[in-house]
């Protein structure tokens, strides 16, 4: 539970921090990404495989296609790429702390979850080492 108060703190700080007047076309370009990226995840994973918290439910199913086949988290990438974003419309030190202590906070909250999806699903391990965590092909 900490790893969603810690991501949703981030969250906040940086929205409430961020300079909207300083958006141009790429920081515009990237914000569509993000949400591109969000909503592709939202629609693959369907209402009753989301969970904020980083535990499995009882039917959870492990999906790979749609976005998930190039992604294995791409709800966190778009959460990523929308608070860097952010950070760049507001270049203070602790807005990019903020942002370090965010991607952190995902990397954690990820690696806690591939090892629930690793103990649950067999396939999970191919799976794993054929998609990039938060960037396709890395």
């Amino acid at each position: 539970m900490i790893y969603v108060v810690i991501q949703f703190v981030c969250i906040i700080y940086l929205i409430i921090n961020a300079r909207f007047e300083h958006l141009d076309t790429l920081k515009y370009a990237l914000l569509g990404a993000a949400t591109v990226i969000g909503v592709s995840a939202v629609v693959n994973i369907k209402p009753d495989n989301l969970n904020i918290v980083p535990t499995l439910k009882d039917k959870h199913k492990l999906i790979t296609h749609g976005i998930y086949r190039f992604i294995r988290h791409p709800m966190y990438t778009s959460v990523l790429l929308l608070s860097f974003t952010l950070t760049l419309t507001h270049s203070h030190y602790l807005s990019q702390l903020i942002m370090f202590i965010l991607l952190v906070d995902l990397i954690l909250k990820s690696n806690l979850e591939e090892k629930l999806l690793t103990e649950r699903f067999s396939t999970y391990q191919d799976y794993k080492n054929n998609t990039g965590r938060f960037l396709p092909f890395l």
